[in-house]
């Protein structure tokens, strides 16, 4: 009878175990990021603006780091319907422009970072050749690039292996298309790299200056720094 009773309260103990462990998977499943997709752009003129798309109730909330100068958006459920597609103007701070997604339910957090020039005050240099660009996220978790480049202006992309660096080299000559598009895999490491190359020739000689502007990094995962 003692064996009896101690093969039962075995079965309990089985059954309240696996019941956890369910439970654990299917939270675990439900988790997902509340940060749907964004896109950042530079329209022609040189103006930056982010748009993204959050879960239903989710609550965002803006603010400048004034440490790191990034502009934050924290994201954390809420319970209340609350809108879904955000659009915010931003701008560079001294060439640069951050801005990091800050998930308060996964803690996967997302950090795109830019150097550039204001091309309003730098008219002739590197807004030469890029007329306008994006980078947005495709629902297949790839980051896709977009842009567009003034008339006569040729278009080469290299991978550099080495440096894990995509490039888009810029140079002038005879083309026939202005609008490129390329969807580009995350790397394992969680961190992209993206570089308009501009080639550009002064001079009788025809010296080349090499300018590696806009750049951009884009950075995912849990171990983000520098929000």
């Amino acid at each position: 009878m003692k064996n009896k009773y101690l093969a039962v309260f075995a079965l309990i103990m089985a059954m309240g175990l696996s019941s956890c462990s369910t439970n654990d998977e299917d939270f675990e499943t439900m988790q997902k990021p509340l940060l749907k997709s964004y896109e950042l752009k530079r329209d022609s003129n040189g103006a930056y603006s982010i748009d993204f798309d959050v879960e239903e109730k989710t609550g965002v909330q803006s603010q400048k780091n004034l440490n790191s100068l990034t502009n934050e958006f924290h994201l954390s459920k809420v319970n209340y319907d609350a809108k879904g597609a955000y659009r915010e103007d931003v701008s560079l701070n001294d060439n640069q422009l951050k801005i990091g997604f800050v998930d308060a339910e996964t803690g996967r957090n997302t950090k795109i970072q830019v150097e550039d020039e204001n091309i309003t005050f730098a008219k002739g240099t590197t807004g030469e050749f890029l007329n306008e660009y994006s980078v947005a996220t495709n629902e297949d978790g790839t980051i896709q690039l977009d842009f567009k480049v003034k008339e006569n202006v040729q278009t080469e992309f290299v991978y550099l292996d080495e440096l894990d660096i995509y490039q888009v080299h810029l140079s002038p000559g005879m083309a026939t298309e202005n609008k490129f598009s390329k969807s580009i895999e995350m790397p394992e490491t969680g961190v992209l790299k993206i570089d308009f190359v501009n080639h550009k020739y002064f001079g009788k000689g025809l010296a080349e200056i090499i300018v590696e502007k806009p750049k951009v990094i884009i950075q995912e995962g849990e171990d983000v720094i520098g929000l």
